[in-house]
């Protein structure tokens, strides 16, 4: 078996790291360490257009790559990956046996009938070709018959089934893998490419191991502790380590170990990736993740409501990412329309010319509570919070707009918070129970953000409804990567640092775009806020 089955270790390329920044040092340590280990292919990562940056993966020519792989090993493949079409071949210079040896093209669906023209201009430089199309799942038997067809034409060094989606369960493995090795020529390599959004990443490649491995030369995909995009890969350490067990292989698990102790560690800091329910919701529908982590930065969102918004893409657009549709699918998702003329009437009734003071759940309510508490005692505003009820205020209002916030209500006790009324949007509920008043969702979304049902926004845009226009603030801090998000840990939204930034630009970019349409509006910040920018007019107690 082992002199049938290689391991790709695509770690250095396949990690989600910005502009996969590395850094010199441990890439060199994981090329070296997976050498030591006996992994007989390993990918360096990309070739693209844009210009090298030290300490990147992401390579614009193969002479930037030779530093990594001095000395190269002779029983080692050095490969790197091409999207087809987005690296310009002339900044390929000729095989010379100095940097990689391979070079493996993937393709999209569309791309069928160019790819080989492009990958045959890489041939005749000299170097070995892989081909792999994405999400082979989405192709038809016949399709898949059609191409190989072509592929036996071409002679590649290798083929690879690619589940880019992660959908694939073991038997449509199993059947895709036996229809490509009765048809691909046998002196191509079979590849396996996984994903792990169904967490089978790892048993879809020991079964195509046991399946296709004992009679033809085999390729499988892996990386360190899994390191992917999204929901990530098969793992290396552990592919490995049942060759080792079952086919009597002798790669060196310690050397795997130590890479993943020394480098992955500290990648894992840099980036997430494995299972979640959000990826095996994009596994689900064999859909692509960038659909799902698009509507992940909306802090709205359940899991239930991603699949529903998600099931509505057509085969085609669930492996596209057309944000502008994604957009409209969320908000008509939860487009629950109401007649809202009379609670708006009351509100601007009991709001219009009155102080009002917007209390947000940022970690300033607690740490300057002693300056807002001044604050309400000299002015004596009417109170409104921000999808939360905030221990130790007492609130005349509490405005909701995201579901998982609302149902926090049923564990938060009304007696010292003042008995305040509920207002709640009709993505939530359409009718009101008592003491609630529900106004319509949409007329306050507006559409050209991500994060376009942000509840401050939707509340300042519903107060500019009533007639309200001049607002103090307190807690509505903003974030910036430095310090905590909110008052407690208890109401994190599980996203990303960067995604949080970016929902606090958002958040300026609208609260600007509400002044273009309303010259009135302007906010008084209490507390210390990043949205101080915005305004002129701050609030000295």
């Amino acid at each position: 078996m082992k002199n049938t089955v290689c391991v790709l270790d695509c770690t250095l390329r396949e990690a989600p790291i910005d502009d996969l920044m590395w850094g010199k040092l441990s890439i060199m340590k994981t090329i070296h360490g997976l050498e030591l280990a006996g992994v007989e292919i390993i990918e360096v990562g990309f070739l693209k257009n844009n210009t090298y940056k030290s300490g990147s993966t992401s390579f614009q020519k193969v002479e930037e790559i030779k530093e990594f792989i001095k000395p190269k090993k002779k029983d080692v493949i050095y490969v790197a990956l091409v999207d087809y079409g987005r690296y310009n071949l002339d900044y390929l210079s000729p095989y010379d046996g100095t940097s990689i040896d391979a070079i493996r093209v993937c393709f999209k669906h569309s791309e069928i009938n160019q790819v080989l023209e492009y990958a045959q201009k890489i041939v005749d430089k000299g170097y070995k070709v892989c081909i792999q199309h994405v999400d082979t799942l989405g192709y038809s038997e016949t399709e898949i018959v059609d191409f190989i067809n072509r592929v036996n034409k071409f002679m590649p060094f290798a083929y690879s089934i690619v589940d880019t989606f992660g959908a694939m369960y073991q038997k449509d493995m199993i059947r895709i893998a036996k229809l490509v090795d009765e048809k691909l020529d046998d002196h191509i390599k079979l590849g396996f490419h996984g994903h792990n959004n169904l967490m089978l990443a790892d048993s879809n490649a020991q079964r195509f191991v046991e399946e296709i491995g004992n009679h033809r030369e085999i390729i499988i995909d892996s990386s360190l502790y899994g390191c992917g995009r999204s929901a990530g890969n098969a793992h290396t350490e552990l592919i490995t380590q049942y060759l080792n067990s079952n086919f009597g292989c002798q790669y060196d698990i310690d050397e795997l170990l130590d890479l993943i102790d020394v480098v992955i560690s500290a990648a894992k800091e840099k980036a997430t990736w494995g299972y979640s329910i959000p990826y095996f919701i994009a596994g689900m529908y064999n859909a692509h993740t960038f659909n799902v982590n698009h509507l992940l930065r909306r802090h709205n969102i359940k899991s239930k409501d991603l699949r529903g918004i998600i099931e509505q893409l057509d085969s085609v657009q669930k492996k596209a990412y057309d944000y502008a549709l994604l957009e409209k699918l969320y908000v008509d998702y939860f487009d629950n329309s109401v007649d809202d003329k009379e609670v708006i009437i009351t509100l601007t009734n009991n709001l219009k010319e009155k102080n009002i003071l917007v209390l947000a759940p940022g970690p300033s309510v607690i740490k300057d509570k002693e300056l807002i508490m001044n604050y309400i005692e000299k002015c004596n505003p009417i109170v409104i919070g921000v999808n939360n009820i905030i221990e130790g205020y007492r609130f005349d209002y509490v405005f909701y707009s995201g579901a998982l916030r609302y149902k926090n209500l049923q564990y938060q006790s009304y007696r010292n918070a003042g008995s305040p009324k509920i207002i709640v949007t009709s993505n939530i509920k359409q009718l009101a129970d008592y003491n609630e008043m529900v106004i319509d969702y949409k007329s306050l979304i507006k559409f050209g953000w991500i994060n376009i049902d942000s509840s401050a926004i939707l509340l300042f845009r519903l107060l500019v409804k009533c007639g309200v226009y001049n607002i103090s603030v307190a807690g509505l801090d903003g974030y910036s990567g430095k310090k905590q998000a909110f008052y407690t840990r208890e109401l994190d939204m599980n996203l990303s640092i960067n995604d949080m930034v970016n929902n606090t630009n958002d958040n300026i970019s609208m609260l600007k775009d509400i002044q273009t349409e309303c010259s009135q509006f302007n906010l008084n910040f209490i507390t210390d806020s990043i949205y101080k920018e915005c305004f002129k007019g701050e609030y000295n107690v």
